[in-house]
């Protein structure tokens, strides 16, 4: 009799998790940076779970265009958001933001991190960071820079390096890294912290430069290029990383079962191996609660930057 009253209510045991695809959103456009590690992942979180993990590509209003679409979406774990540190640098860099990064979202899983490679045309007379300050002060106002979109490391590093460099380059904003790529070797950009996925081709094919790596060694894809801090310019670099975000009202069981598909596809050497090759680091497991704190941090770190630095926020 219970059992037939239960059926009678329409009463019926929760589906387990998951039991339908999941969407990815990547607020930024494909063949960057996201696409190294992202491509990979998904590939073996899809086999891992059992249910298709499929990437929606949503770039736009620097990141908010598909951040917000996770943020208004139902907190059941069906809808992730594959973002960067540029989460944490919109607060300042924004006048209104239609969704909190704080608020809103909770931590599932730290992904990887990825060094920016500054790179100019090939057309330019610098070889080196040094020479090329001395070019941009020589030739001040008439260069500029890719950004691929405000609070993104591009956007950051080079901010920091013409703060350290006391030089003046302007940017142009474009959605996402790779659709700077023809403009920085036509030489219509002079400059541009980019992945080295990206740039790699087109320094071999002797259309770009490099000068020097974002981080704190050398790029295994760019082994005679020096670090910022080798060519001169220890504090001019941000440490990118990429995270997967969720719905701050997802269940925790649920987020906690997303952390550790995460972290057994990034275990995997395919997709370790695959990372590596474009550039990208895949990160040690960090638990949600720690991604939340250094959300938190980070989010006050780069208010105070953009306040002391006079960026102004869009």
């Amino acid at each position: 009799l219970a059992l037939v009253s239960i059926i009678a209510t329409g009463v019926h045991a929760q589906a387990p998790y998951p039991s339908k695809p999941i969407r990815m959103v990547v607020p930024y456009p494909p063949a960057g940076p996201t696409d190294v590690v992202g491509r990979p992942m998904i590939e073996k979180l899809s086999a891992n779970m059992g249910v298709a993990v499929v990437a929606d590509w949503r770039p736009g209003g620097n990141t908010i265009i598909g951040t917000e679409a996770v943020a208004k979406s139902a907190p059941d774990g069906y809808t992730w958001l594959f973002t960067t540190f540029a989460h944490t640098t919109m607060p300042a860099l924004s006048k209104s933001l239609p969704y909190s990064p704080l608020d809103d979202f909770v931590g599932a899983a730290m992904v990887a991190t990825f060094p920016g490679v500054a790179v100019i045309p090939a057309s330019l007379p610098a070889t080196t960071i040094a020479e090329f300050v001395a070019y941009a002060k020589a030739e001040a106002g008439k260069l500029s820079y890719a950004n691929a979109g405000i609070g993104s490391s591009t956007h950051l590093n080079t901010e920091l390096f013409k703060m350290r460099a006391g030089i003046d380059m302007p940017a142009i904003t474009y959605k996402g890294q790779a659709p700077a790529i023809p403009d920085l070797i036509t030489g219509r950009i002079a400059f541009a912290f980019t992945s080295p996925a990206l740039a790699v081709p087109h320094i071999k094919a002797g259309k770009l430069r490099a000068l020097a790596v974002a981080a704190a060694k050398r790029s295994t894809l760019l082994p005679d290029v020096p670090t910022m801090a080798e060519a001169g310019f220890p504090d001019a670099q941000v440490t990118a990383w990429f995270a997967i975000l969720v719905p701050a009202r997802t269940p925790r069981d649920i987020v906690q079962r997303i952390h550790r598909e995460v972290g057994r596809a990034l275990a995997d050497p395919d997709v370790v191996r695959r990372a590596e090759a474009g550039g990208v680091a895949v990160e040690a497991p960090m638990a949600p609660e720690a991604i939340d704190a250094r959300m938190k941090a980070e989010v006050a770190r780069w208010a105070k930057f953009v306040k002391d630095a006079g960026v102004e926020a869009q």
